[in-house]
């Protein structure tokens, strides 16, 4: 079974001459492709109807009979666009079935393969896994989840928007309906799951704990009569998410629903942040253990680079999820398809070994076909020793956490050496490993950052508005949460920063086992966040005055931000 952090989601929106995939015809087709949450590709037309526009659909739209006059016609626009949808993707729409049967008929009329990819409604989703109400429109749709439609009835700007909504309700089939698969998505969209027609009973008593729960971020524990823990999950705004439970209309799985009737007693802690909600969330199962909290499953979906630190000769491997072992990691990665691709790129541009166990030298041994084709220098021959073979590992250390600065123009020299001798298979396949490094490391320069060492101070909102939260992450590790207030002292800013990242600490050998899911659950924060304003990273050679500089900036910044409202 395919599993969503692997699977590739067509969103898709069309826009036409009417109603009738028969009668009318397409004017203008968007594709966005969705993969480990996150928009990998994007692609728009315009397309000739070779029929009128009416009146009252150009004044909805935009699009005229004058914009689509030079655009390509249906035998030549209906090919592209089937060649932007992967057959082994999910055919994604809002109300999925005007758009499917759109393009399907266009397909059919112009000659071109059909659709055989599963389809997704994120209406119908909308429908079972948010809160009641009279309509989930796209409009609707996006307004509940804060997102701004630029372009409005254009197939790019609905696209886009049903992309997003998309990426937030994956999130909330992840969490609350233990959602994995492709399968268990595609199930929920026709599921009869538990229904509260009417809410249960007890749910009038807890009515005031109801009404004053708070809409900012938190972590909420549900008890039973006996005051026993049942379930603790985070929430971007508690109040939303709480009463969500307990909705007449409301949907559950059943372990849900039984867990949902048991509840007596809810408490919260507020945390400002989602990051604080996350770290809490983690901290408590893993303390108390509640009995309807499975494995946090949402951080499963990210791959990483693995190094093993203790091996004189390492090798690049895939891995999903970081182990104490003192190895190095890098990612987080989206899927593990990206993982194998990037490995797939160091091992053609780096001679790293690629068989896998203990290497114990021995100068009898023969090399394998790696080392003729120059891509291992044969350590266990004794052809490289092992100074020359960690001073590549340090190349590729190098490289994962520059970025794709420098191997590119490596791997172009390569491309452009195989094109001057005719080499083109050779040259296509390395022109394609380009464009997969660039769509990887596209707008992140520091995607495969070692997890072990970042070195990261944080700052969100905290629950008060005149205070702001700073997170220090050391190694990887969180080794300090702070609250500081709009006035407090600089100089207690600078003894923090100074104490944790210029008091000569040295990196951890090895992760203790209940550092694992803080580590994995920032390093994926930081990995969704990277570019981000509230980020100051600490590197090698900084000083503390450049440091202080840029975290204090960081931090007046989010005050003004929280003072004025500004996004």
């Amino acid at each position: 079974m395919l599993s969503l952090a692997d699977a590739t989601f067509i969103v898709t929106d069309v826009e036409t001459t009417g109603l009738s995939p028969e009668r009318n015809r397409v004017t203008e087709v968007a594709c966005v492709l969705v993969r480990g949450r996150e928009i990998v590709g994007e692609h728009t037309m315009l397309v000739n109807p070779e029929q009128h526009i009416p009146q009252a659909i150009q004044q909805m739209t935009g699009i005229t009979n004058a914009m689509v006059f030079s655009a390509p016609k249906g035998e030549c626009a209906f090919p592209d666009v089937r060649s932007w949808m992967p057959d082994e993707g999910i055919f994604t729409a809002h109300n999925v079935m005007f758009d499917f049967n759109f393009l399907q008929a266009s397909f059919r009329r112009h000659g071109v393969q059909e659709m055989r990819q599963p389809k997704l409604c994120t209406a119908r989703l909308a429908r079972r896994v948010l809160p009641p109400q009279k309509s989930w429109a796209l409009q609707h749709l996006a307004a509940y989840f804060g997102i701004k439609i630029k372009g409005r009835h254009r197939a790019m700007g609905d696209a886009r928007a049903t992309a997003k909504a998309l990426m937030e309700m994956l999130d909330i089939l992840a969490d609350e309906h233990e959602c994995e698969t492709v399968d268990d998505v595609l199930s929920v969209q026709y599921s009869t799951m538990d229904n509260f027609k009417e809410p249960p009973r007890h749910v009038t008593a807890l009515q005031p704990t109801l009404r004053s729960m708070p809409p900012r971020p938190g972590v909420y524990r549900m008890l039973d009569t006996r005051g026993q823990i049942l379930y603790v999950g985070k929430a971007k705004s508690l109040r939303e998410r709480v009463n969500s439970y307990f909705r007449i209309g409301a949907i559950h799985t059943k372990k849900i629903a039984e867990m949902v009737r048991r509840v007596r007693k809810i408490e919260i802690d507020e945390t400002g942040s989602e990051l604080g909600a996350l770290l809490l969330e983690s901290r408590l199962i893993k303390e108390l253990q509640p009995k309807y909290n499975t494995l946090q499953k949402r951080y499963r979906r990210y791959a990483f680079i693995r190094l093993d630190r203790n091996d004189p000769f390492p090798r690049v491997e895939t891995a999903m999820e970081i182990e104490p072992d003192g190895a190095e990691y890098y990612g987080p990665f989206r899927t593990r398809g990206d993982v194998n691709a990037m490995i797939d790129t160091i091992n053609h541009a780096f001679a790293l070994r690629e068989c896998s166990g203990t290497l114990t030298p021995d100068a009898g041994i023969v090399p394998c076909f790696y080392h003729q084709i120059k891509r291992c220098g044969a350590p266990c021959a004794r052809a490289q020793s092992p100074v020359e073979y960690a001073a590549e590992v340090d190349r590729v250390r190098s490289f994962l956490s520059g970025g794709e600065s420098g191997i590119v123009a490596v791997l172009e020299q390569r491309m452009s050496r195989h094109a001057e001798a005719l080499e083109f298979e050779e040259a296509a396949e390395v022109r394609n490993r380009i464009e997969d490094l660039r769509r990887i490391f596209k707008r992140e320069e520091r995607i495969a950052d070692s997890v072990n060492n970042n070195n990261v101070i944080i700052v969100l909102p905290a629950a008060a508005r005149d205070e702001q939260e700073i997170f220090l992450v050391r190694f990887g590790r969180l080794v300090a949460q702070v609250i500081v207030k709009n006035e407090t002292p600089e100089a207690e800013i600078r003894a923090l920063v100074e104490r944790h990242y210029f008091g000569g600490a040295v990196a951890p050998e090895h992760c203790r086992r209940e550092e694992i899911d803080e580590i994995r659950i920032i390093a994926v924060y930081l990995h969704q966040q990277r570019g981000s304003s509230t980020l100051t990273y600490v590197n090698p050679g900084d000083t503390i005055e450049g440091v202080l500089d840029r975290a204090l900036y960081t931090l007046r910044l989010e005050q003004w931000r929280r003072e004025t409202g500004t996004e």
